[in-house]
């Protein structure tokens, strides 16, 4: 049951502002005009135009395999497939740190889910960024696009967010923060990092299974409205149909009888017909007299 409109309004937020007070990362360390210059470069634009800046539901599968996730991966001896949920069709940044896109739901499980929060507020867009932290400064290397997120770190738009702000990106001193690239290879990893990306590997699998099973809902419910849909069609099209009958009916005892009379009046009508047959009141004309041939003679005679 996959809906029409698929395209966002046009998002916006502000690099300066995140709108929240309490909860999420700090991020008055980044470089926003390096941010800005990275947003609007050919590099991102042309990934925009082709199509090719693509998100996914939730920022594991980026964390465990990095920003540029294989089509496909081996979990628990299962293939899964990372499937994208949406694009961006347009993104601009202005000098005053004021980011602007549109994005589309394509027309897939991760998709619809993802479609559906959004129209719920209940979540929002989340950008995904490599950057450098030079002498505490973070400046970005590498713009991904966006996921769509519970909690955006940025949260100016509701079912908008921003910066790749899952709140557990770790940040290198004089490094790449590259949020859980390390992971892509499980054998290379320390002991503790195994254990985060399994837990990531668990979540992945539990997205996967808890969108199947939502879609199947939704079709369950929209197979059900369509009965309930079909069965009131019929009904009226029944009703239409006796009374089309009652008024055919109607027509036809309108065509056979004229004046409805009582039998009494009948009756005695009847009686009045057979009285004049035997008393008719039409007087019998007189014969008029022949002529003889006697007279005839006399007359030329």
């Amino acid at each position: 049951m996959a809906s029409r409109n698929r395209k966002t309004k046009v998002l916006s937020y502000n690099l300066h502002d995140r709108c929240r007070k309490y909860t999420g990362v700090d991020r008055s360390n980044v470089d926003v005009g390096a941010m800005i210059n990275l947003i609007n470069s050919d590099h991102v634009q042309e990934m925009v135009s082709t199509n090719s800046l693509q998100g996914f539901y939730g920022h594991h599968i980026r964390q465990r395999y990095g920003m540029v996730p294989p089509e496909t991966v081996i979990i628990k001896g299962r293939i899964v497939y990372l499937s994208r949920a949406f694009k961006t069709i347009e993104l601009r940044a202005s000098n005053d740190g004021t980011v602007e896109h549109r994005e589309e739901f394509y027309d897939n499980e991760p998709g619809e889910i993802a479609l559906q929060d959004y129209k719920a507020q209940a979540g929002g867009f989340s950008t995904s960024v490599n950057y450098k932290n030079i002498g505490g400064r973070l400046i970005p290397t590498g713009f991904f696009g966006f996921d769509f997120v519970a909690q955006p770190n940025y949260a100016s738009n509701v079912g908008d967010g921003q910066l790749f702000d899952g709140l557990f990106v770790p940040e290198e001193p004089e490094g790449i923060v590259s949020c859980f690239d390390s992971a892509t290879d499980i054998f290379q990893l320390s002991p503790s990092e195994i254990v985060i990306a399994q837990l990531l590997e668990d979540q992945i699998f539990q997205t996967y299974d808890n969108i199947n099973s939502q879609i199947h809902l939704l079709n369950e419910l929209g197979n059900a409205q369509g009965l309930v849909g079909e069965l009131s069609d019929e009904m009226a099209k029944q009703k239409r149909r006796q009374e089309l009958r009652e008024e055919r009916k109607k027509d036809l005892y309108t065509g056979m009888v004229h004046e409805v009379k009582s039998f009494d009046s009948v009756q005695q009508h009847a009686v009045q017909v057979l009285q004049g047959l035997d008393q008719p009141n039409v007087k019998e004309k007189q014969p008029k007299p022949k002529k003889s041939f006697g007279n005839i003679f006399s007359v030329w005679g």
